[in-house]
């Protein structure tokens, strides 16, 4: 904001970035006029100027007596019929899921709602068959999913578009397809993949390769980032050194080692799709008497249990699990109540350093 700027509108900003990071949602209570007159030193007829614009844009609603709601909290709520959600995810055992899938069922309980599982393990055939079901069943308020492999063609949208026709809210987790409006709260995995060459490049790395899964819309934004990194910093990628698995190979990378190896030589570094990806290849590293992190770095995305524990520990970025979990069930129980609702969140990149990727700026 300018010094130009009326006061008012920097209140009107910080409440809209507020709305577009998800921190507050559809149907959220605002902060008061006294704490928003705290927080910025501004009189409450300077507050009140701000929230009446916001008001009249129709940003929020102002019931007397009760306070500011973001969004028009005034729309009749729509009652469930059956007060459960169908979860469709794609595995039970990877690392990721379970505490996800807890925050989902916690949430989702406490509310009064019953969870109704099915697990796709990734793939198209079984989702179709999972969404089948459920239409031909016809008995849950709305549907939380993870998609199956999001950077293939699927078959699979016109049953989305039945139960969206039905009025039956879908929201999507971690990924989502590009053909449907579906919100989805997920990871911002461009900017993972950008900050994470950015780290790289921070530590004197500039010879960076990378592994990514070319069946998932999450590889494909990460590859996005990476991309942009090494541009910024004026590095040309080497689409040689850039490995693409499926996800048979990304649960099992070991056979691929030395086909890794031979593409990405002379790398000082790469940036892995995953802790699991990330995980083996170390081992797979150790094996061949390369030592992680002093003859070669490594990041990657997750924070799962086993990237504390592997040794040397990863670097990483965290998926949030369990709160994503809790904000899925949070944001499709608000789409249940009114289907105007948002349902959108982008979790923001945080790294957590541990000890897989050696500063060489210091080496001769």
């Amino acid at each position: 904001m300018t010094e130009s700027q009326p006061q008012y509108k920097k209140v009107i900003e910080y409440i809209l970035s507020e709305i577009d990071s998800g921190h507050l949602k559809q149907g959220d209570r605002m902060p008061s006029e006294m704490e928003l007159a705290e927080k910025f030193s501004l009189s409450r007829q300077t507050i009140r100027h701000a929230t009446g614009e916001l008001e009249k844009n129709k940003v929020i609603t102002r019931i007397r007596g009760s306070g500011s709601y973001v969004g028009d909290v005034n729309q009749p709520k729509r009652n469930p019929r059956y007060m459960s959600v169908a979860v469709m995810l794609t595995y039970v055992d990877n690392y990721i899921f379970p505490p996800v899938l807890q925050g989902i069922s916690d949430t989702l309980n406490s509310r009064g709602y019953s969870m109704r599982m099915s697990f796709t393990d990734n793939d198209i055939e079984k989702e179709r068959n999972t969404l089948r079901k459920i239409i031909e069943k016809d008995n849950i308020d709305a549907l939380i999913a993870e998609p199956s492999k999001s950077a293939l063609p699927n078959p699979n949208m016109k049953y989305y578009r039945i139960l969206e026709k039905r009025g039956i809210p879908v929201l999507f987790i971690n990924s989502a397809y590009p053909v449907l409006d579906i919100p989805c709260i997920r990871l911002d995995d461009e900017n993972i993949g950008y900050e994470a060459v950015k780290y790289l490049i921070q530590m004197g790395h500039r010879d960076i390769a990378a592994i990514f899964h070319c069946e998932d819309l999450q590889g494909s934004r990460r590859f996005a980032g990476y991309d942009r990194a090494l541009r910024d910093h004026d590095i040309v990628p080497d689409p040689k050194k850039v490995i693409w698995l499926d996800t048979e190979s990304v649960a099992n990378v070991e056979p691929l080692i030395d086909y890794i190896l031979g593409r990405i030589k002379g790398a000082t570094a790469i940036f892995t799709y995953n802790d699991e990806v990330a995980c083996q290849l170390i081992w797979g590293l150790d094996a061949r008497g390369i030592r992680v992190p002093d003859d070669f770095s490594i990041i990657s995305v997750d924070d799962a249990e086993i990237a504390q524990n592997v040794k040397p520990a990863l670097t990483t970025f965290p998926h949030p699990k369990r709160r994503l979990g809790e904000i899925a069930a949070e944001n499709i129980i608000a789409k249940i109540e009114n289907p105007q609702a948002s349902g959108d969140h982008l979790f923001l990149p945080k790294i957590i350093v541990r000890d897989s990727v050696k500063n060489i700026n210091t080496e001769d």
